[in-house]
């Protein structure tokens, strides 16, 4: 009877430890009130110390009117984040840090958000609907309020050309908090 039990749990461990997002990745994310694309944030993976973190960056702005056009990239940033310490550009800003994997929860948890109109920093929390597996949510709190967002799964063939080939492997969050 131990033996089972010990096999089963040794069955068990890699599929709870191997439960992940599919991140990192690309993702579009949705103006609260249009409802129109905004941006893209590219989701990638970092390491601080021996933990692996998640970070999120923005890669590319669609145009202030609405039309779902890409007006600006990382190589063509245009629109500052004037509310942000330093005021950098929006396309290059970090807007995500921190995030580590709960695999109980199976969600990123105890990371920040920064909503880069405001300046604003918030805890953060990001999962995934088993229902909606093109979608990520992303949900910014103070305390038991928040608001949560939802983002579109990106494919690399969807990107303008000039991030199609891009390499995030050793990208590191620049914080401007």
């Amino acid at each position: 009877m131990k033996i089972g039990f010990i096999a089963s749990a040794l069955i068990l461990i890699p599929c709870v430890t191997m439960a992940k997002l599919p991140n990192p990745g690309f993702y579009q994310t949705i103006d609260d009130g249009t409802h129109k694309p905004k941006s893209i944030v590219a989701l990638y993976e970092y390491k601080d110390g021996d933990d692996v973190k998640l970070g999120g960056r923005i890669i590319a702005l669609y145009d202030q009117d609405g039309n779902g056009k890409i007006t600006e990239t990382l190589s063509k940033p245009v629109r500052v984040a004037t509310k942000v310490k330093g005021e950098p550009k929006m396309a290059g800003l970090d807007i995500l840090w921190n995030m580590e994997w709960d695999a109980d929860d199976s969600e990123y948890e105890d990371g920040k958000i920064m909503d880069p109109k405001k300046g604003s920093v918030y805890r953060s929390v990001i999962w995934q609907e088993k229902e909606e597996p093109t979608k990520l949510r992303v949900r910014g709190k103070i305390g038991p309020f928040g608001r949560t967002q939802t983002w579109n799964v990106m494919h690399v063939s969807d990107l303008p050309s000039d991030l199609q080939k891009l390499d995030t492997k050793n990208w590191k969050p620049v914080v401007m908090e």
